[in-house]
């Protein structure tokens, strides 16, 4: 297999598949893929890149429904608009409408501070939390997640699950707009919105946030 060399230091350039885009690890130079005339969409990934996901479902059935439509579309334009995790944090707050149910840097972050007691159990010193979300109006503080720069964590009362974002093999959007990580309906992340947008533009994050880790691993599957 041909090893690509830097042209500013003689690296050997990786691959940044979320932005069809390659880079020298030495001195950080960036090359863009030459656009293929030979290379045709394919029609069943409605815009979501190939290099990063690996469409297993009919997704036209998502299409058909708002919420589901909306969070694949918002997907799509986070990953299509902002080079990196980091601009999409700045989207989801200065760009979409904030669900009540959420909080954020500089957003309702008595709620974060709340839940940290307890998720810090499964939290590395120094990891940041980016999103807390309360899952249903009767549960407030007893069931919610929350997406950090390094995993997203799930509690549903007593119980705490969490996945690493590199550790997240498929996705299952429902019509809805709610996802599932890995098929597990205990860490899923529901849409609040009414839209799918927020709900989409925080999958995107963290399928960045998962390449941005690990720029080797597989495609993440949509099941």
């Amino acid at each position: 297999m041909e090893i690509l060399k830097c042209e500013q230091c003689g690296g050997e350039l990786k691959r940044i598949r979320t932005r069809h885009e390659w880079f020298c690890s030495f001195c950080n130079s960036r090359y863009s893929d030459e656009p293929s005339e030979t290379r045709k969409p394919c029609a069943k990934y409605y815009g979501l890149n190939e290099e990063v996901f690996s469409v297993e479902c009919d997704l036209s059935k998502v299409m058909k429904k708002e919420n589901g439509s909306g969070c694949i579309k918002s997907i799509v334009h986070c990953m299509d608009i902002c080079e990196n995790s980091s601009e999409i944090e700045k989207y989801l707050s200065a760009k979409c409408k904030i669900p009540d149910d959420i909080s954020m840097k500089g957003l309702r972050e008595d709620q974060i501070a709340n839940a940290l007691p307890r998720i810090n159990e499964v939290m590395e010193p120094g990891e940041r939390v980016i999103v807390y979300g309360n899952k249903g109006i009767f549960s407030k503080g007893k069931e919610y997640f929350v997406i950090t720069d390094k995993r997203s964590i799930f509690v549903e009362k007593k119980n705490i699950s969490q996945v690493l974002h590199t550790d997240i093999d498929s996705l299952k959007i429902a019509d809805c707009g709610n996802c599932n990580l890995n098929g597990d309906y205990s860490k899923g992340i529901v849409n609040l919105d009414g839209t799918g947008t927020f709900q989409g533009a925080l999958l995107a994050l963290i399928c960045v946030l998962s390449f941005e880790a690990d720029m080797e691993r597989a495609k993440i599957r949509l099941v």
